[in-house]
C-alpha cells in the first residue's frame, strides 16, 4: 500500500506492527486485534468504551477508552487498515498517576519528568518516562526505554547536555538513548549541586552516606554521618545553598516532627526554623518531602500521608516567617525545583491530574495540560466521547477540569466543557460542526440536566433539567444525535420512554412510547430507504426502528436476542449497541446482546446469515466500516480485546450464542463425540473434527450435561428451571419424560457405572443430590447437603458410591475460600471428610478411581491446618486419596495461572487428567507431570470447561472459554 501519511504516526512507540488485526482460526476470515500487551477476559476497566470511529492523518481511526496501552494512556487510538496503535502524542497519563515527578533544566527548556506505570504491570512493574515543556505542558517528543517505576528520577542540564536519571542510569533527554550507569551502593536520591548531576549512596554496614558523579562514577566529597536512626530511609531531598549541598531528613513519621538538614560541605546540622505549621499537622504521617532554597528563603512541597489524603502543601519560609503559598489536594508524586531562576512545585495524581504552581506568580500555570482530575475513577469511562473537529479526530475527556486533545498531534484544540457530574456524553453534527451532549447529575439522587456544548465556540446550546428516577445511574441513560424534521435533536431515555429535545434550543420535539417496549438500554440514529430513522434496544432483547418524527415503528420488530422464550428464570439480553450498515446492496440493522451480535435485514426482520460470537463481554460499540475494499464492523466489548467482522462472508456456525455452561464426552453411532451445554437454551454435539453433528433444542438454559449407559449415548441435560432430560445421542429423540421438573436451577450432573449399573446424579441451588437409575429413570436415593451446588463428579469403587459435590462456601468457612467441595457417601447419606475449602487459584475438586481407589484432584484446600498462603502458589493442583486425603503428587507449574475446571478419563491402561487454566490447557499424566505442550487456542479468554475421549490412537479434547466458543483438538499419548 501507498502511505499518503508518515507511516511512523501509526508505529506503536517506534516498533513497527507490534500489533494489528489476526485471524481467528474459529471464526475464519473474521479477525480480533492482537497486541504485545494482550488482552483476555481479565482486562476490565469499570467498563471499556466509549468507542468511535474518527480521521487521523486522514485515515480511519478506532479510538476507545479503557484498552492497555504501554504508557497507560486514557484511550487506545488503532489504524483500522493495519491493527498498529497510533502513539499517545498528548503524553496525557491515565487512570493511574506518575509514581515519580522531577523538574529540571535541559539547556534553555525547564522540563518536567513523570514516571507513569504500565498498566498491566502494577505500580512494582514497569514504567514509561516522558517529558514535558514545564510551562507550556506541551509533551516533548523523545521515547525512552521501559524503566522501572518505583525508581527515583530527576533531569538535569551537565556540560550543556540535557540528562535524565532513572536510578543510577542516566539517558539523554534529547532522543532517549542510555548513556551510563555506574555502581551506585545504597543509592538514596539525586542531587544537582555545581553543575553536576550526583547520586547519595549509603553504607549499609558503616552506617555512612557519599556522593559519586552520576557521569563519571568518581566520589564527590568525603563520607558523612547522621545521627538519625534509619537515616537511609529519612533522607528525602538534597539541593544546594550559598554554595554549600544541604542534605534534608524527616526527624519522625508525624508532622509535629521537624525536618534535619545536613550542610555535606561544612560537615554539620543545620537548625531549621518551622517550615510548615506543626500543630495543625501534628497527627498527619510525612509521605514525601522535596525542598528548594532560593534567595534566603527555603520552600518545602509535602505530601501528607499516602497519596496525600490529608493533602499536599507548599510552604514558604524566610526570616520574616512562613507561609502557606499553595494546595494541590491529593498526589501520587511531587517536585520542586528553580528553573532558570524561577521556581516551580510540581504534584501530580491518577486521574490525569497535573498542577505547577509558578511560586514567582504566586500561581497555578495554566496550560490545557495541567488540570485537576477529570473524573472522579468509577466514572472515567463513560466521560469520554471522540469526534472528527475540523476533519482531525479528537479527544473530550470530562470532569472538573475538562481536556481536549487533537489525536494526531496531541495538542489541545477547542475548548472542553469543565464541571463536574457529567455522567455520559453523545458526539453529534450541528450545521457541519461537532457537538457534545452531557448527562449531568451532581450529586446521587439529584436532578438530571442536559447540556449541549459547542467546543468551537465554547458555548452552551442549552441546558434544561429533566426528570428522572435519582436510582437509575445516568451512565444507563442512553442518547444519540438525530434529525427530527430536518431540525437536530438529541434523543434520550427518559424512565421507560424516549424524549427529544432540538439541538439549540432544548424544547421538546418528540416523544416515543410503545406499551410494550422494556427499558430503552441502548439508542442509535442511521438511515433506510432515504430518511432518518431512531433504533431502540430494551431490555428484553428487541429492538424497535422508528422515525423519529412521528413515533412510529418503520420495520418489524427485531427480537431475536431472547435467550429462551420458555425459561422463565434466564433473564432475556440487554441491547448494548445498535448501528445501520449496507451488505451487497441491502440495508441491514446490526445489534448486540449476550456477548453476540445479530445482523438483521432492515424490510424484513430476518437475520442475516448466523450470529457472530467471540467477546467476553458485553458488547458497548458497533462501528461499521471498510476494510481491504469490503463491508466490514469492528466491535468493541467491556472486556477483551476488539474484534473485525467481514460483513460480506460466508455464514460461520461458531457453535453456541450464550454462555456455555458445561462439557461432556460420549459417543453418538458408535464414533466419539462432546456435547456443549449453553444458556442459549441448546445443547450442541461436536466430532472428534470440530464439527457441530447434531443441535438439541431444550427450550430454557442448559446449565449441565453429561453422557452414560453401556455404550455412552444415552445425554442427559439439566437446565435452569429445574429440568432433568436424557435423550438419545444416536437419533436425537427424548428417551421418555423429565425425570425431574421444576422448583430451584440445577446446576450439576454426573454419570457413573456402578456393578454394571448406571447412575445419574444432579444437584443445584435445591441443595439436595438426586441419583436416578439412568436406564430405568428410577429414582434411587437423595441426600440434603446443605449448600448450593455448582459442580458434581462421582465415583464407585470398594462397594461405596462417592460424590464430590462443589459449591457455594457456608458456615465457618475461611475467609480465603472461594468455594466449597464436601465428598459424600451416597447410599450412607454422610459426608467421609471434612469440607475443602477451595482458593481463587484452583477451584477445583474432581474425583476419579486410579488403581482401584478413589482419587481426587484438587486446588489448595486454604482451611486446611497446615495450609501456608502464598500467592505464587495458589494456582496448584494436588492428587489426593478421595478417603483419607492422603497426598499423592502435586501440580507446581505457575506459567498458566488460575485452575478452573478439570476432567479426567482412562486410556491406553492409565489415567489421565486434563486441567484448564487462565494459559491454556495442560494435559497431566496420573502423576501429575504434564504431558506435551500447552494448548493455548483460547488467546482472548481463560479455560472455563473441558472434556476429554479416547480416540484410536490420541485423546481427543475438547475445552470452552468465556467467549462462547468450543475448541476441539487432539493430544498424542505416549505409548
Amino acid at each position: 500500500m501507498i502511505w499518503e501519511a508518515d507511516p511512523s504516526i501509526f508505529m506503536d512507540e517506534g516498533k513497527r506492527m507490534s500489533q494489528g488485526w489476526e485471524l481467528d482460526d474459529r471464526v475464519v476470515p473474521h479477525r480480533v486485534l492482537r497486541t504485545s500487551l494482550g488482552f483476555n477476559e481479565l482486562h476490565s476497566f469499570d467498563e471499556v468504551g466509549p468507542a468511535a470511529l474518527v480521521t487521523v492523518a486522514g485515515r480511519p481511526t478506532l479510538v476507545c477508552a479503557g484498552l492497555p496501552t504501554p504508557d497507560g494512556s486514557h484511550y487506545a487510538a488503532i489504524d483500522v487498515e493495519t491493527g498498529a496503535r497510533v502513539p499517545d502524542r498528548s503524553g496525557l497519563h491515565g487512570a493511574q498517576g506518575p509514581q515519580g515527578v522531577a523538574v529540571g533544566m535541559c539547556g534553555d527548556r525547564a522540563v518536567a519528568a513523570l514516571m507513569t506505570p504500565h498498566p498491566e504491570d502494577g505500580e512494582e512493574g514497569g514504567g514509561a518516562l516522558r517529558l514535558r515543556d514545564l510551562w507550556s505542558g506541551e509533551l516533548v517528543d523523545v521515547q525512552f526505554p521501559a524503566m522501572r517505576v518505583r525508581s527515583k528520577i530527576a533531569v538535569a542540564g551537565v556540560d550543556g547536555r540535557g540528562i535524565v536519571a532513572v536510578g543510577s542510569a542516566v539517558y539523554d533527554a534529547l532522543d532517549g538513548s542510555f548513556i551510563t550507569e555506574h555502581l551506585a551502593p545504597g543509592f538514596v536520591l539525586h542531587a544537582v549541586h555545581r553543575g553536576r548531576l550526583l547520586l547519595l549512596c549509603y553504607d549499609f554496614r558503616q552506617r555512612f552516606f557519599w556522593f559519586i558523579d552520576a557521569l563519571t562514577g568518581a566520589t564527590v566529597g568525603e563520607t558523612f554521618e547522621v545521627p538519625l536512626p534509619n537515616s537511609r530511609d529519612r533522607a528525602k531531598a538534597a539541593v544546594e545553598v550559598d554554595g554549600h549541598l544541604w542534605v534534608f531528613f524527616v526527624t519522625g513519621r508525624y508532622g509535629a516532627d521537624p525536618l534535619l538538614a545536613w550542610n555535606v560541605t561544612a560537615g554539620h546540622a543545620v537548625t531549621l526554623p518551622a517550615l510548615w505549621d506543626a500543630e495543625a499537622a501534628a497527627e498527619w504521617p510525612i509521605e514525601d518531602v522535596d525542598v528548594m532554597c532560593q534567595n534566603g528563603e527555603i520552600s518545602v512541597l509535602v505530601q501528607w500521608g499516602y497519596h496525600g489524603r490529608h493533602g499536599t502543601e507548599l510552604w514558604v519560609s524566610a526570616a520574616h516567617g512562613r507561609r502557606l503559598a499553595a494546595q494541590f489536594g491529593e498526589s501520587t508524586a511531587l517536585a520542586i525545583g528553580v528553573l532558570d531562576g524561577r521556581p516551580a512545585a510540581v504534584a501530580a495524581d491518577e486521574g490525569r491530574a497535573l498542577r505547577v504552581f509558578d511560586l514567582a506568580a504566586d500561581a497555578m500555570v495554566a496550560s490545557p495540560y495541567y488540570n485537576g482530575r477529570v473524573v472522579a475513577p468509577e466514572l472515567r469511562i463513560r466521560a469520554a466521547a471522540f469526534a472528527d473537529i475540523g476533519g482531525r479526530g479528537s479527544v473530550l475527556r470530562c470532569g472538573a477540569t475538562g481536556v481536549m486533545w487533537d489525536v494526531e498531534s496531541g495538542l489541545p484544540v477547542g475548548a472542553p466543557f469543565s464541571g463536574d457530574g457529567v455522567r455520559n456524553i453523545a458526539a453529534g453534527l450541528f450545521d457541519g460542526q461537532a457537538v457534545f451532549a452531557f448527562l449531568i447529575r451532581q450529586a446521587p439522587r439529584s436532578p438530571m440536566a442536559l447540556r449541549v456544548w459547542d467546543p468551537q465556540a465554547a458555548e452552551t446550546l442549552f441546558y434544561r433539567e429533566l426528570p428522572s428516577d435519582p436510582d437509575v445511574p445516568l451512565s444507563e441513560c442512553p442518547m444519540t444525535f438525530v434529525e427530527v424534521d430536518g431540525l437536530p435533536a438529541v434523543a434520550m431515555r427518559c424512565n421507560r420512554h424516549i424524549e427529544l429535545f432540538h439541538a439549540r434550543t432544548g424544547e421538546t420535539v418528540g416523544h416515543i412510547e410503545v406499551a410494550d417496549m422494556g427499558i430503552v438500554s441502548a439508542l442509535a440514529a442511521g438511515r433506510l430507504g432515504g430518511r432518518t430513522v431512531l433504533a431502540a434496544g430494551d431490555g428484553y432483547g428487541a429492538v424497535y426502528v422508528f422515525d423519529p418524527a412521528t413515533g412510529q415503528e418503520v420495520t418489524p420488530r427485531l427480537g431475536a436476542h431472547h435467550l429462551s422464550a420458555r425459561s422463565s428464570r434466564h433473564a432475556n439480553a440487554w441491547v448494548r449497541a445498535i448501528a445501520f450498515a449496507h451488505i451487497s446492496g441491502r440495508e441491514v440493522v446490526i445489534t448486540s446482546a449476550d456477548h453476540i451480535i445479530r445482523v438483521w435485514d432492515a424490510t424484513t426482520g430476518e437475520a442475516v446469515g448466523a450470529p457472530l460470537s467471540g467477546h467476553t463481554g458485553d458488547i458497548t460499540a458497533l462501528l461499521p466500516t471498510c476494510w481491504a475494499g469490503e463491508a466490514a464492523l469492528i466491535s468493541v466489548a467491556s472486556r477483551g480485546a476488539p474484534r473485525l467482522w467481514m460483513l460480506e462472508a460466508s455464514p460461520v456456525d461458531t457453535g453456541h450464542t450464550g454462555t456455555v455452561t458445561a462439557l461432556a464426552a460420549g459417543t453418538r453411532n458408535g464414533q466419539p463425540v462432546f456435547a456443549s451445554s449453553s444458556e442459549d437454551a441448546t445443547i450442541r454435539l461436536w466430532d472428534v473434527a470440530g464439527r457441530i453433528v447434531a443441535s438439541i433444542d431444550t427450550g430454557g438454559a442448559v446449565t449441565a450435561v453429561a453422557f452414560g449407559g453401556p455404550g455412552r449415548d444415552i445425554l442427559v441435560g439439566v437446565t435452569d428451571d429445574g429440568v432433568v432430560q436424557r435423550w438419545d445421542a444416536n437419533s436425537g429423540a427424548k428417551l421418555g419424560g423429565p425425570l425431574h421438573h421444576g422448583g430451584p436451577p440445577l446446576y450439576a450432573a454426573a454419570t457413573v457405572d456402578m456393578d454394571g449399573r448406571y447412575l445419574l446424579g444432579v444437584s443445584g441451588a435445591d441443595e439436595t443430590l438426586r441419583v436416578w437409575d439412568l436406564m430405568t429413570a428410577e429414582p434411587l436415593t437423595r441426600v440434603t447437603v446443605g449448600h448450593t451446588v455448582r459442580s458434581l463428579s462421582m465415583a464407585a469403587t470398594g462397594g461405596r458410591l462417592l460424590a464430590m459435590v462443589q459449591g457455594d462456601v457456608v458456615g465457618e468457612a475461611e475467609c480465603l475460600a472461594e468455594s466449597m467441595a464436601v465428598l459424600w457417601d451416597v447410599w450412607a447419606g454422610e459426608p467421609v471428610r471434612k469440607p475443602l475449602q477451595l482458593g481463587d487459584g484452583g477451584e477445583v475438586a474432581v474425583l476419579g478411581v486410579l488403581n482401584g481407589r478413589a482419587v481426587l484432584v484438587q486446588g489448595l484446600d486454604v482451611g486446611a491446618d497446615d495450609f501456608d498462603f502464598d500467592p505464587a502458589g495458589m494456582d496448584d493442583l494436588q492428587l489426593r486419596d478421595a478417603v483419607s486425603g492422603d497426598l499423592l503428587n502435586e501440580f507446581d507449574d505457575h506459567r498458566y495461572g488460575r485452575c478452573g475446571t478439570i476432567a479426567m478419563v482412562t486410556a491406553a491402561g492409565r489415567n489421565w487428567i486434563v486441567s484448564g487454566h487462565e494459559g491454556g490447557v495442560v494435559l497431566l499424566d496420573d502423576e501429575l507431570r504434564q504431558i506435551g505442550k500447552v494448548y493455548d487456542g483460547h488467546k482472548s479468554s481463560a479455560v472455563k470447561c473441558v472434556a476429554v475421549a479416547e480416540t484410536t490412537d490420541s485423546l481427543a479434547i475438547a475445552s470452552s472459554d468465556y467467549a462462547n466458543s468450543v475448541h476441539i483438538w487432539t493430544a498424542t499419548i505416549p505409548g
